[in-house]
């Protein structure tokens, strides 16, 4: 990974083969970088392109990407542009597609239901026997004859509108939140995220609640059944720290609340025998966030262990992982388990769940 400065205080991954610089930090879920500055969120890609033309771009004008990436904050691919000059930019290089609610049947309909019609029709099929055949209106059939499906939509199941990218994500092509994750409504009108009901399809079951929608691709808006799995809230975590999804002060991109100085004050505390709820007091923040620092979740360096979470998403660290080596050595050589637990000085459960690897499996 290459981390580049573009501007004093922000910075992105080079990538090496397109020159983009894509920004690491918080994204809309179309995907451009936003930052929380002077009380208001403002748009990173603007802001490096402020600073490239030494002023405030009006806001009769865009920052309009020369690369067609909007995570992209590379100033040699930004470029100031009217709303007119950046539509006609993006129909030039045929980047808008159809929004979902343009496309006709889609509610009732799978995208390769869509191109059966188109090809009936062109085989002599009549419309009416369409209508029929399918069950909708002879309107809709008009209309779905008369639309140009992208060669990469697709449908994904159980009835998702999802578009092909060449990284083999789909990417849900319908409402999102903030974050980027596709949302619906369900028959009873509530609001659910589509990436959870994807899984729960290709699972065979419902999703419990301490369970997340985890991605391996690492994109919000995948509805690709196959970069998806089920994790609890932890080991989700664990995943996004692994992957340096989680940052810490250090890092220039974030906005945490403490620093790496404070963060080691925190676990000398802690392991001298301070409650997490004094210390959250103290540094004026959650128990949450001292919890995750006290066993590694969060503000984890480089190459560090990361423990493993139980099924509750709970995690047990009282033991080393070379102890939790030496637990299953001599369980191996036939030392009971009271005994084990009475010499670390922790329950039998805890020495339960090393032998059994529900904990430490990375030993």
């Amino acid at each position: 990974m290459t981390i580049v400065t573009v501007i004093p205080g922000i910075q992105g991954e080079l990538d090496l083969e397109t020159g983009c610089i894509n920004w690491q930090g918080s994204k809309y879920g179309n995907g451009y970088g936003r930052k929380w500055l002077d009380g208001k969120t403002l748009l990173i890609h603007r802001l490096v392109l402020e600073s490239k033309i030494a002023g405030f771009l009006d806001s009769r004008y865009f920052a309009c990407h020369t690369c067609d990436n909007p995570s992209c904050i590379n100033p040699e691919h930004l470029i100031a542009g009217s709303a007119a000059e950046n539509t006609g930019q993006m129909m030039e290089r045929d980047r808008k597609t159809p929004r979902r609610k343009s496309i006709p049947g889609i509610d009732k309909l799978s995208i390769q239901q869509l191109r059966e019609i188109q090809t009936k029709y062109l085989s002599g099929k009549i419309k009416n026997h369409l209508a029929k055949e399918y069950g909708v209106q002879h309107e809709t059939i008009t209309k779905i004859l008369q639309t140009n499906i992208p060669d990469n939509f697709t449908t994904v199941s159980p009835r998702f509108l999802g578009e092909i990218q060449d990284n083999g994500c789909i990417m849900f092509q319908g409402p999102k939140d903030g974050a980027g994750y596709g949302k619906y409504f369900t028959k009873e009108g509530k609001q659910a995220t589509v990436t959870r009901a994807v899984l729960a399809e290709k699972l065979g079951y419902e999703l419990p609640t301490y369970m997340d929608a985890c991605h391996t691709c690492d994109t919000p808006s995948c509805i690709n059944p196959e970069h998806l799995w089920a994790g609890t809230r932890s080991q989700n975590l664990l995943d996004a720290s692994k992957k340096g999804r989680t940052q810490g002060k250090s890092h220039p991109l974030s906005n945490a609340k403490l620093d790496w100085e404070q963060v080691r004050e925190i676990r000398q505390k802690l392991a001298a025998g301070e409650r997490m709820k004094d210390v959250a007091e103290a540094y004026s923040v959650g128990r949450k966030t001292i919890h995750d620092i006290k066993y590694h979740v969060t503000w984890k360096q480089e190459g560090e262990e990361v423990p493993i979470t139980r099924m509750g998403g709970s995690i047990d660290r009282k033991l080393t992982f070379a102890q939790a080596q030496d637990v299953r050595e001599r369980i191996k050589a036939g030392a009971s388990i009271a005994k084990i637990a009475g010499e670390f000085g922790v329950s039998s459960s805890v020495i339960y769940d090393i032998r059994n690897y529900v904990t430490y499996k990375g030993v």
